[in-house]
């Protein structure tokens, strides 16, 4: 049974924001104070003109902040069902009604819905168990005779250092999943829905030890055939660990946050897509590029493309919503590196307002020819609304797109001539 999304605990207040609006809310000064201590840079808790208000203004995080008596839902411009591509994780059979949140719903809301019917789906018929590597002193042999633990101790002859492997439910995937499960069942003002549906779980972990868990060692775990099962919960719960923070302070008020920078998701999420459906040319992402001759300065764009060793086009990506030309210190940047690293021409990847009234139509490309320069700048707002196959399409697009301007220019340092273009076949030019 999957949990709904319940309202907020009794009491508690939910203020919504828009990336980068700005609102004037009132609020007690201890509330504010809480804000902005769970929040950091993540969204200013700003002083208004009105006795009693305060002027909070979101950044490019999106998310949810979460004290004991307010919440912040600051929401993404991208349906909440794309966060879960732009994220990385597909959870099986997702839609909208199966977890029955809507406009109403803030990211960590639904990152806490998913996650615990995906535990529940994994854990289901049992939790997995497995193999862990143990050292343990016993009374009789057991695996291996751990003789450097043995030798340190030489007239202990009982009990014997021993080195086995356990077949136990307290093996590394559970302690991941109870780690996120108990970071999310520590946040104030969650849904009694939620909640309910976290305390549903705990008994199936009893076995498992409560411990500190690395993101990064759950982004190396791969999974087997017999944990495959495991694995879109074990993503699920890498973003809770990565980005679900928890503050508490004596005297203070506990408070969360689960927040996602878009400019870094974005960039990394349309780097990996092109990575993969471009076929004749290699990506490199954040390359150094030196700006001049002696200084040592460098730039590094987002997106480099090449061909045979070779530079021959460049691309920066901007999460900001975009509806016509790019804004003016993004063509600056795009110019610098057209420049320096001697391409005819470059492109600004915008991610595609949905209120865009070329959204829809096909005209996602805007191109500006920058005077006495003989440079070429293209501006394509990739749209993320959708499903998401309507996504990994445009992305397609997107991929053919820049294959097709490639090879029209030839790479920068060569003749112009049609003996020396970009040779790569015209047909099938994507992967997939």
């Amino acid at each position: 049974m999957s949990p709904s999304l319940a309202a907020p605990a009794l009491g508690h207040s939910v203020i919504e924001l828009a990336e980068y609006q700005k609102r004037i809310v009132p609020l007690t000064r201890s509330d504010a104070d809480a804000l902005r201590l769970a929040a950091g840079n993540r969204l200013t808790v700003g002083l208004s003109t009105t006795d009693g208000h305060y002027e909070l203004t979101a950044t490019q995080h999106v998310g949810a902040i979460v004290t004991g008596n307010v919440s912040v839902a600051i929401r993404p411009k991208v349906p909440l069902h794309n966060m879960f591509l732009l994220l990385g994780v597909k959870p099986p059979e997702f839609d909208g009604t199966l977890f029955g949140f809507g406009q109403d719903a803030d990211l960590l809301s639904v990152m806490a819905a998913v996650f615990t019917t995906a535990v529940d789906r994994a854990t289901a018929r049992g939790v997995h168990r497995g193999y862990r590597p143990t050292e343990e002193r016993l009374a009789s042999p057991r695996g291996r005779i751990d003789l450097v633990q043995q030798v340190r101790r030489p007239a202990l002859v009982s009990p014997m250092a021993c080195r086995f492997d356990e077949y136990t439910a307290d093996h590394f995937p559970n302690r991941v999943l109870v780690a996120a499960l108990d970071r999310l069942g520590r946040v104030p003002g969650l849904g009694v829905g939620l909640r309910i549906g976290l305390n549903r779980l705990a008994p199936r972990f009893t076995e498992v030890a409560r411990v500190v868990v690395d993101p990064l060692a759950v982004d190396r775990w791969k999974p087997s055939r017999i944990d495959a099962h495991y694995e879109t919960a074990m993503r699920l719960a890498a973003l809770i660990l990565r980005n679900l923070t928890l503050t508490h302070r004596s005297a203070a008020t506990p408070a969360a946050s689960f927040t996602v920078d878009m400019n870094d998701l974005f960039e990394a999420f349309v780097a990996d897509r092109l990575a993969k459906h471009l076929r004749h040319l290699r990506l490199v992402t954040e390359p150094p590029v030196a700006l001049a001759t002696s200084s040592g300065l460098t730039m590094k764009p987002d997106l480099v493309f090449r061909h045979d060793d070779r530079d021959v086009y460049v691309g920066d990506t901007k999460y900001k919503m975009s509806t016509g030309p790019a804004r003016l210190r993004d063509y600056y940047q795009l110019l610098a590196y057209a420049t320096a690293m001697n391409l005819p021409e470059g492109v600004l990847i915008y991610a595609q307002d949905p209120v865009d009234p070329a959204a829809g139509s096909g005209q996602q490309v805007h191109t500006i020819e920058v005077l006495n320069s003989q440079k070429v700048i293209h501006t394509y707002r990739l749209p993320l609304t959708g499903s998401n196959a309507d996504v990994e399409l445009a992305l397609k697009r997107l991929a053919g797109w820049i294959y097709r301007t490639v090879e029209q220019d030839p790479p920068s340092g060569r003749p112009t001539g049609d003996d020396n273009r970009l040779v790569a076949p015209r047909l099938d030019p994507l992967r997939g």
